[in-house]
């Protein structure tokens, strides 16, 4: 049994010598948004919504936050509206990405292409709170009706335009 966890431990640290690590939030939208939400990550006009500057009014609800991991996780279908553009897409689920995976990527979203608009108060999304986010599985058309109810929240609370 020594040897089993002797042998972990090599592995692990070789690992971390040849630079094994987890991908950041920056590698993870390169990796998995970049095609469709470009490197500005400003969306493609008429076909993909931007993300900068204008998800970052959504973490000022906690039902905001629960979104951001709900359209990753789960996917969104069906026309959108974003700054008075109608956009009929689909966004398929991204069920490869871990807990871990989604927060950074999310953080990444907000904190580098959202910095303006986030609350001063914000705090970044955690793996287990994402985890907690994921616990209820979701279809693409109820992550749509979830956007609707957060963009008409918004709006009351005089958050959005």
């Amino acid at each position: 049994m020594k040897w089993i966890t002797g042998a972990i431990a090599a592995v692990a640290m070789l690992a971390l010598a040849a630079g094994v690590r987890a991908a950041g939030g920056s590698e993870l939208f390169a990796s998995n948004c970049i095609v469709c939400h470009q490197p500005d990550a400003k969306g493609v006009q008429g076909i993909y919504p931007p993300l900068a500057d204008m998800v970052g009014n959504y973490v000022k609800l906690k039902a905001g936050r629960a979104y951001l991991a709900h359209v990753p996780s789960f996917g969104l279908t069906g026309v959108i509206v974003t700054d008075g553009e109608s956009l009929d897409g689909n966004m398929p689920p991204l069920s490869q990405l871990s807990d871990a995976d989604i927060a950074a990527v999310i953080n990444y979203v907000l904190t580098k292409f959202n910095q303006p608009l986030l609350p001063a108060d914000f705090k970044p999304l955690t793996a287990d709170e994402v985890h907690g986010y994921r616990a209820k599985a979701m279809s693409e058309n109820e992550v749509h009706n979830e956007r609707d109810a957060l963009l008409a929240a918004l709006r009351k609370a005089h958050d959005l335009k």
